[in-house]
């Protein structure tokens, strides 16, 4: 049984265990945290002692408090820090004992260039600011958008100001920000002149998401972040530059609505203009509005993506000039990892991650070693599966809805050999982490490890998984003639061809069941999520947590009338939690909350069994290879899980350098 299965199966890390727990005891993760990431040992340690476990989690608690803190901004949090103090901060989190070659005096900082990714450009729902929820999307907006505030490293817990600063808090209550007087709207339709951002545009922005209707006023599902927002109970707008957003009580997690994907500020003119064009012409990048550092110019999901920089940015970089330092932005549509290695060693892009396997980055780096190169938390998380609980939804043959039997839900995610999924697409650089919801590249909200390993789907114990798979669906009384069909989108297939054969092989393996998969594009299969005709769905990729406190995301799942329950999750106790979690401002409660509620969604709770198992299960994680050619300069805020593409505002390209694209 293997140790090797579980645990040897996981990639080496080439930072060795002390610079990583020096690393982690600063960025708040701790060892429970960065375990969940693949960082394993090396040749200079032997394995920690019981004493050194105990201290790494004491440090893993500290930090998590720490960081619970500053979401919650509990009362005594009553004023911003100082600018001199937030520097000094952010100097002393971004250390690393290796430094990147990044880190250089500003005389050396050069303007000009081409920064170049590769992107799976398909994997794209909309251009609006406030509808769109898949992960490429964000990326690119994190290029063109800004936030009211944003993550500086989201590992971290560390925020930082953007179109506002840190807000005041003089009760528990009130936020109080003010906006940048510089912050300024693109000098283009319908922005012309690039005018200020005013408070009144920030209400607009938060009363547009709150409201979640079309532009003829009817209620619009797309609007996914509507329940966090509604987190806000009322606005006011005392001067042009300061915006006051209140709660109906305290609220722990209020603080991560600003900080959310998909929370870009974008110009009234823009929503008035646009309105329900930016839903129904998808594709049309060209109706952006924003005050981003770049401008999206030309978007086809077979070519990429195209920007230019923006000359009316207000912020300004190290050398006096406003930011950013390179002129454009290209994100080309690759998918395949080979095509993505050769794009890399040609230079057609400068930047090498997914889908490149760690094998293909350490053939590259054999090649060039002087390249750099790290390792992030993959931010396409894989979920075991998806199941629809809608009562009214028949299923795909007419024959009744499977899933409303929980122990089918149960048996489908069981049958799941997370090992074979890990291997195929992470090429062992993966491991099985919990729920999708708990982010698990920090430990502190997840349940124990241990817990996690005797829980079925979770044992390294295949064998015993299809034992009890069988068992649950046997007594569902499921007919398997009736065989099974779940929908997957196309790219997952495209991008890991033979991927949904080697999911059919393995339901059929421990289940005996045939299972059919509709092979759809993503925008096809959110529309069917949306109108609750789901199918269920097998292995695929799934977006990472949207925030450290799963207590939205539990508030959003798994409330009934959550603005992304829309697979019919109820759940007595799961309520009372997710609703109890939200206004508790004690983190050690809400920690404990947080492990009795991923016991109730993994159908593992004493009292509930598999009467609250969730609709998605459990994921599984990966370690993404990152390399870049020597001419790119970026920080080490970069490298950081899912969501930070707008942390490459101070990146620079040295176009003198002999390896830089002439």
């Amino acid at each position: 049984m293997s140790e090797r299965n579980y645990w040897q199966r996981m990639r080496r890390n080439r930072m060795s265990r002390r610079a990583l727990l020096r690393a982690s005891g600063r960025a708040g993760v701790g060892a429970a945290g960065l375990a969940l990431v693949g960082c394993g040992d090396d040749d200079d340690d032997s394995q920690p002692s019981a004493a050194q476990t105990q201290q790494q989690q004491q440090a893993t608690q500290q930090q998590a408090q720490q960081q619970g803190q500053q979401q919650s901004m509990q009362q005594q949090q009553t004023t911003q820090q100082s600018d001199a103090d937030q520097t000094a901060q952010q100097a002393v989190q971004q250390e690393d004992d290796d430094p990147q070659p990044e880190q250089t005096a500003v005389q050396q900082v050069k303007r000009g260039g081409d920064l170049r990714f590769s992107t799976p450009a398909a994997t794209h729902d909309y251009f609006d600011p406030h509808r769109a929820v898949f992960g490429p999307t964000q990326f690119w907006m994190g290029f063109y958008m800004n936030y009211l505030i944003r993550w500086r490293n989201k590992e971290q817990g560390v925020m930082e100001a953007d179109v506002a600063s840190l807000p005041e808090i003089p009760d528990e209550e009130t936020y109080v920000f003010s906006i940048d007087q510089g912050a300024t709207y693109w000098d283009q339709y319908p922005t012309e002149g690039g005018r200020l951002v005013t408070a009144e545009d920030i209400l607009i922005n938060w009363q547009r998401q709150i409201d979640a209707t079309d532009a003829a006023g009817a209620e619009d599902g797309t609007f996914l972040g509507a329940s966090s927002f509604r987190k806000t109970a009322s606005m006011d707008v005392p001067d042009e530059t300061t915006w006051v957003a209140k709660t109906a009580g305290p609220d722990a997690t209020w603080m991560g609505v600003p900080l959310r994907p998909f929370s870009w500020i974008t110009s009234p003119e823009a929503i008035i203009e646009y309105g329900d064009r930016w839903r129904d012409e998808a594709a049309n990048v060209e109706l952006s509005s924003g005050t981003g550092m770049f401008i999206p110019q030309a978007f086809d999901p077979d070519i990429g993506i195209d920007m230019i920089r923006n000359d009316n940015y207000w912020k300004m970089g190290v050398d006096g000039q406003p930011l950013p330092y390179y002129d454009t932005v290209t994100l080309s549509n690759l998918t395949d990892a080979t095509a993505v290695e050769a794009a890399y060693r040609t230079k057609d892009i400068g930047n090498g991650r997914f889908p490149l396997s760690t094998v293909q980055a350490d053939a590259i780096l054999n090649d060039f070693p002087e390249h750099n190169h790290g390792e992030v938390a993959f931010g396409f998380t894989i979920i075991t599966g998806g199941a629809n609980f809608n009562p009214d939804y028949s299923g795909e043959d007419g024959l009744g809805n499977p899933w409303i039997d929980r122990r089918f839900t149960q048996a489908m995610h069981v049958a799941v050999d997370r090992f074979l999924m890990i291997d195929a697409v992470y090429l062992s650089s993966g491991k099985p982490s919990g729920m999708g919801e708990t982010p698990w590249y920090n430990g502190f909200w997840s349940i124990p490890e241990e817990e996690l390993l005797s829980t079925p789907g979770f044992r390294p114990d295949r064998a015993a998984d299809i034992e009890e798979a069988r068992a649950l669906f046997d007594a569902t009384g499921y007919d398997r003639s009736r065989g099974l069909t779940l929908i997957a989108p196309d790219i997952w297939e495209g991008t890991y061809p033979g991927i949904l054969e080697t999911e059919v092989g393995m339901y059929r393996e421990a289940l005996d069941l045939e299972v059919n998969f509709d092979v759809q594009p993503y925008t096809v299969i959110l529309q069917r999520w949306i109108e609750g005709t789901y199918p269920g769905q097998g292995p695929q990729w799934t977006n990472p947590p949207s925030d450290l406190d799963p207590t939205t995301s539990y508030n959003n799942n798994y409330v009934p009338g959550g603005s992304t329950n829309n697979l019919n999750y109820e759940h007595p106790r799961m309520t009372e939690i997710a609703q109890t979690m939200q206004v508790t401002l004690d983190i050690e409660e809400r920690q404990q909350m947080a492990h009795e509620a991923q016991r109730i969604l993994l159908g593992t709770h004493p009292d509930y069994g598999l009467d609250g198992i969730a609709n998605s299960p459990a994921v599984m994680n990966g370690i993404s290879p990152v390399l870049w050619w020597p001419y790119i300069h970026h920080g080490s805020d970069t490298l950081q899980f899912a969501h930070a593409s707008h942390r490459y505002d101070d990146t620079w390209i040295d176009t003198d350098h002999p390896d830089y694209p002439a």
